[in-house]
């Protein structure tokens, strides 16, 4: 496999280890990048203030840009915005966006886990094989984001699948033109979708976040297209992370049978667990930055306007801050890792994202004394993402 080049192979460990052993800092001529590998070494650039997107730097590198729906409309998420714009949106998503609201979902995050599983447990009666992917890792965090949000829950796969085909472009590169042609299709279905739920909100609010947004809109706060950008962003980040999240983490928890033991006996690990879940097998498994100044990062000196990936999984698997980092220790508590990055850009859905991975994991692993994989899988193929397309399971209550 060649640095940055999909698709995403099943186990990248070994490219990381490798490029950590050049330098934890390492300049691909190639790509014309560094690709940061180093736990302290991402700890750092992610937090540094002079840092800039560096998917929004790659993206614009394509003259036509501006011709695709798919590319303008992600040059407006807030994933890709830098200050002082990003600041103005991050701050009042922030505030919407918020751990009190979180809290307040749990008794929700239950109900709806408990409706997928029992789903999972219909579908998978008399050793039928099920899709956990199909059946629960996706619907679930669609169906949380869908509440919160208030996309009418009928609707919420529909917009999954056309954000599936949108994100395909969200790492700046590394696509087919196939992948942009049908992104660009998805983001003008998608925006469709949306101004309909504008429109029905606009004569009838409700308590949800797109009133919410409607009303800041409305008020001057947030242009048109703030609106329809924040709102398609904040749908995709109550899921992508924590789909991956599930099918990954429980993925590895049967490859591991006797931490699958360990937690079922003691629950009370699961907040220590889920992040040694977020560490081992990262959902997100890097993101680009780009230098607005001349920094030093460990021994590599890296000028102005350089592209930086920060390899947050091999970060996540670096020997100098974790023991023994390839294996699976839920017990494990050797400081936090850096799967939701850092900085300004710090996921704004973490919360959220631990909050289904503590509530979804342990019901399943507890309600189904047998679960096995059944059959071929089917990896995520996009560069930066680890999870699965398809894992089918055989479940016995």
């Amino acid at each position: 496999m060649k640095l940055g080049t999909p698709p995403q192979p099943v186990d990248p460990y070994p490219l990381y280890e490798s490029l950590r052993k050049i330098n934890r800092v390492y300049e691909s001529t190639t790509l014309g990048a560094f690709a940061i590998t180093g736990y302290k070494e991402v700890s750092a650039a992610a937090k540094m203030p002079s840092m800039r997107n560096g998917t929004r730097g790659f993206t614009k590198r394509r003259e036509d840009w501006e011709q695709h729906d798919a590319l303008r409309l992600l040059l407006r998420a807030m994933v890709t915005l830098d200050p002082p714009e990003h600041t103005r949106i991050r701050d009042f998503a922030a505030s919407l966006f918020s751990p009190a609201l979180i809290k307040q979902m749990r008794a929700s995050i239950e109900r709806l886990a408990d409706r997928h599983l029992d789903d999972l447990a219909d579908k998978a009666s008399g050793g039928t094989v099920v899709d956990l992917v199909k059946t629960v890792a996706s619907p679930f965090p669609v169906s949380v984001i869908s509440e919160i949000l208030g996309v009418p829950d009928e609707q919420g796969m529909m917009f999954y699948d056309l954000a599936n085909d949108w994100t395909r472009v969200w790492g700046g590169g590394g696509y087919s033109e196939e992948e942009l042609a049908r992104a660009d299709v998805a983001v003008m279905e998608l925006r469709g979708h949306f101004e309909e739920i504008f429109k029905e909100r606009r004569k009838k609010p409700q308590d949800d976040l797109i009133s919410t947004l409607l009303k800041a809109t409305d008020d001057g706060q947030l242009s048109d297209e703030d609106l329809m950008a924040l709102s398609t962003f904040l749908f995709i980040s109550g899921f992508e992370t924590t789909t991956n999240l599930i099918s990954m983490g429980l993925y590895t928890l049967l490859e591991n049978r006797d931490q699958l033991a360990l937690w079922r006996n003691k629950p009370e690990i699961t907040p220590g667990a889920v992040e040694e879940l977020l560490r081992h097998g990262t959902p997100i498994a890097g993101t680009i930055r780009l230098t607005s100044e001349t920094i030093q990062l460990g021994d590599k000196t890296i000028p102005d306007g350089r592209l930086i990936f920060l390899m947050t999984a091999g970060a996540n698997r670096d020997p100098a801050q974790f023991t023994d980092p390839d294996r699976l220790d839920l017990t494990r508590s050797e400081g936090p890792h850096v799967s939701f990055g850092g900085g300004a850009h710090y996921c704004l859905g973490a919360n959220l994202a631990r909050m289904e991975a503590q509530v979804i994991l342990p019901k399943m692993i507890n309600r189904f004394s047998e679960i096995d994989v059944a059959g071929v899988t089917e990896r995520r193929t996009a560069t930066g993402l680890q999870g699965f397309e398809y894992l089918p399971l055989q479940v016995k209550e």
